[in-house]
């Protein structure tokens, strides 16, 4: 019993001074990199909580390490996120939405033409949106090539008049920013929603960075549809007034999505691994009737990987329509 005693003590030690670590290097951290001169108050607070142990107790040690701990938590809570910074070209701009009964009004649509994936003409346009001319919603897929379980996802909506609009929840960097799903953790990045065309959001991805993307109509009513767009305009204007830190596993590109969804779904969308790791969102989609069930899964994903056919429309006006050509015949109609 004393030898478990002692293995937790350390446990706790070890496991309380790497998050110390890592709170006070990532937290707050831009473009510069990881602040590492903060990384000695922690192993200022490690050496105490050993020094604790070793001449006082084990108890003194732990209360050294979590005195310490949520000493450094509060300090992170001080750390807000900002809607005025140094952004990265293609996040300059942040879009909002003006809604007038039916009519939405969107803001700062981007709309870039890409040569490859860092270079690029910018572009940025205003629109309005009649939700009452909705005429479906496509759940995107984007699987990050080489890490397992990592994907972006993403929803479009299609208009009568044959626009088509995506919103992609995103971390929004700062100029010389990359992304890291550690520093997600740390109240690093800041959370945006950008929408924009199809030819940007969708093209960038499937024909500049090569990933794989599928891309699922969703199953749904034209009254949920429209409650879902107007739902994510919504959650776009509070951010814009109201700015938030993106974070790893609770607020990221799927967790909002999934939070969205639940206006088209029926059943309550549960939080597990397939929110966790967003490359198996879709079989969370599948399993609560979001998108086409006539055929396994596996079959499913075949027939909306749109690859091969977003290369073959690549520059083209109706690059939406082409991509959706094949699978016209097999979405599944909308239900009440």
């Amino acid at each position: 019993m004393f030898q478990v005693s002692r293995v937790v003590t350390a446990l706790f030690l070890v496991s309380g001074g790497m998050w110390a670590t890592l709170a006070l290097v990532l937290t707050g951290a831009g473009p510069q990199g990881p602040v590492l001169v903060r990384g000695l108050a922690a192993l200022l607070l490690s050496g105490a909580a050993v020094a604790a142990w070793r001449f006082h107790s084990k108890r003194a040690a732990v209360g050294a390490m979590a005195a310490g701990c949520v000493a450094i938590w509060g300090w992170t809570q001080t750390v807000r996120p900002a809607t005025q910074r140094d952004w990265a070209p293609d996040l300059a701009r942040s879009a909002r939405g003006e809604v007038v009964g039916s009519r939405v009004t969107l803001y700062d649509v981007r709309d870039f033409r890409y040569r490859d994936t860092s270079d690029w003409d910018a572009a940025w346009y205003s629109a309005t949106y009649d939700t009452r001319e909705l005429t479906g919603a496509w759940f995107v897929v984007e699987p990050f090539s080489g890490v397992w379980g990592a994907a972006h996802t993403m929803v479009s909506f299609g208009f009568s008049d044959g626009r088509y609009l995506v919103f992609s929840v995103e971390v929004r960097r700062e100029k010389g920013e990359t992304f890291s799903a550690l520093g997600g953790l740390f109240r690093q990045f800041e959370l945006v929603y950008v929408v924009g065309d199809e030819r940007d959001l969708v093209q960038l991805r499937s024909n500049h960075r090569k990933d794989d993307v599928y891309m699922y109509p969703v199953d749904a009513s034209k009254e949920r549809i429209a409650r879902f767009f107007l739902d994510m305009v919504a959650r776009m204007n509070a951010l814009h007034e109201e700015p938030e830190f993106y974070d790893t596993l609770t607020n990221n590109c799927t967790t909002n999505l999934v939070r969205h969804l639940e206006t088209v779904s029926e059943a309550r969308v549960p939080y597990d691994h397939r929110t966790l790791l967003p490359a198996f969102s879709d079989a969370l989609a599948y399993e609560l009737k979001l998108i086409d069930q006539d055929v396994p899964l596996e079959q499913v994903r075949q027939r909306y990987h749109i690859n091969a056919r977003a290369l073959a429309a690549e520059g083209r006006p109706d690059f939406s329509r082409r991509i959706r050509e094949p699978v016209a015949a097999t979405a599944s109609d909308t239900v009440p």
